[in-house]
């Protein structure tokens, strides 16, 4: 498909060389004012599409690009690496109302091509105020799944975006509404696209296979003591992790200040930690040190990950099971971004469940939300426990349809070594 001029020139605004096949009928999809829903893996270039498609419509008609992200690193990264190519960009953080006036000024001038918020702060009077004359001609939602993840327990204001964008249509014209996610399996893709609002969206999907994640290691700890997962981990570290940097998913902040300590014991001066019982100052700074290479070695809860573009990361460890399939393969995910040949190691035991279980009932959650919490946690359990291919079990349960073997997680070679002694 031939590109036009001003996706060509957006492109080069980019840094673009040049397209993936992948990425050019999305991009035309939004630009055509259809809404979109791309669901693709971790590092495919979903954030260039949008952007593109921001760019042009920026170029050809002035007009503006609302995104919408779940964290404020995710936000301040993709902000910070358009300004360094000197994009017109910003966000609405908790800065103070002087810098918001500033912000909300260059929008109204036609100064800023894209804009970069939290669905808290897409809510508040403010934004409302500023763009009621103004609005977007297009609405991001990046990490789309956390439409239904977050939105239905501790970060509400994401079940409200589909009436605060309804609300923008009423004031001139309806924005176009663009989505996208790693993971959001069949059923819950029609629960997403109907909570933003979104109008007959094109769907496009992309293999979720990771292929340069070359082995999914996993290991029955079953009725062993807290030590063995611990020289276990440190074995895995030093097989796996030496050429590159490492996270370590726990399922509570117990755990992760155990780990942490017990690994600062063997690594000192490399490891850092993040968990959401943290005072929000340090764990920005213990988040910083690891993206920027001044600690080799993350140890966090489900808190730390998302957003975090690390590209020399070789190698993601769960001390414990995950609890869900979209929890795992988005952590697994952080791995290998620049294409290299990276490792997953899942350590887990039966103990686990119970212990997730314990976890998600301190949540407040609604009757039907913690059965859906509760099926996917024995979901990525019956993985876990499972004999066959572990990618092509993620995959399938995230809506990839006809998967194929990896032929290199654990249970694959394991077939294989089966097949050649029979």
């Amino acid at each position: 498909m031939k590109t036009s001029l001003s996706i060509q020139y957006a492109q080069m605004q980019l840094g673009i060389v040049s397209l993936r096949k992948h990425q050019i009928k999305p991009i035309q999809s939004i630009l055509d004012h259809r809404d979109t829903l791309v669901i693709a893996p971790t590092s495919s270039g979903k954030s260039a599409i949008y952007q593109i498609a921001a760019l042009t419509m920026a170029e050809e008609k002035g007009q503006w690009t609302l995104v919408v992200e779940p964290t404020l690193s995710l936000i301040s990264d993709q902000v910070q690496k358009l300004k360094n190519r000197k994009i017109p960009a910003a966000y609405i953080t908790s800065l103070n109302h002087a810098e918001h006036r500033r912000i909300y000024h260059d929008l109204s001038r036609g100064k800023l091509s894209l804009l970069y918020m939290t669905p808290e702060k897409v809510a508040t009077v403010d934004f409302q105020i500023a763009t009621r004359d103004n609005p977007p001609w297009l609405v991001v939602v990046d990490e789309a799944h956390c439409v239904l993840d977050w939105g239905s327990t501790f970060r509400p204001a994401y079940l409200e975006l589909g009436r605060r964008i309804s609300w923008m249509a009423s004031q001139s014209h309806r924005p176009v509404i663009a989505a996208f996610t790693a993971t959001a399996p069949s059923q819950e893709r029609e629960e997403i696209t109907q909570s933003l609002g979104m109008t007959k969206p094109c769907l496009f999907t992309m293999s979720l296979r990771r292929d340069n994640i070359i082995i999914l290691l996993k290991e029955d700890c079953t009725g062993c003591d807290i030590k063995y997962r611990l020289k276990r981990l440190k074995h895995y570290i030093r097989k796996y992790g030496s050429t590159g940097q490492v996270v370590v998913y726990c399922s509570s902040k117990k755990y992760a200040d155990l780990v942490f300590n017990y690994l600062d014991d063997r690594f000192p001066d490399k490891i850092a930690k993040c968990h959401a019982y943290m005072d929000p100052n340090r764990r920005q700074r213990n988040e910083l040190d690891f993206i920027h290479g001044c600690k080799r070695i993350m140890v966090a809860t489900t808190a730390f990950g998302m957003g975090v573009d690390a590209a020399a990361m070789r190698l993601v460890v769960h001390f414990q099971l995950p609890l869900s399939v979209v929890d795992y393969y988005q952590q697994v995910g952080r791995a290998g971004r620049d294409g290299q040949k990276s490792h997953a190691v899942l350590l887990y035991g039966e103990e686990d469940i119970p212990l997730n279980q314990y976890i998600l009932r301190s949540e407040q959650y609604s009757k039907s939300t913690r059965s859906w919490v509760d099926r996917r946690l024995k979901e990525m359990a019956e993985i876990a426990a499972s004999d066959d291919c572990i990618m092509r079990q993620v995959v399938a349960a995230l809506g990839e349809e006809d998967p194929v073997n990896c032929n290199h997680c654990t249970n694959c070679q394991k077939a294989r070594r089966c097949s050649h002694e029979d």
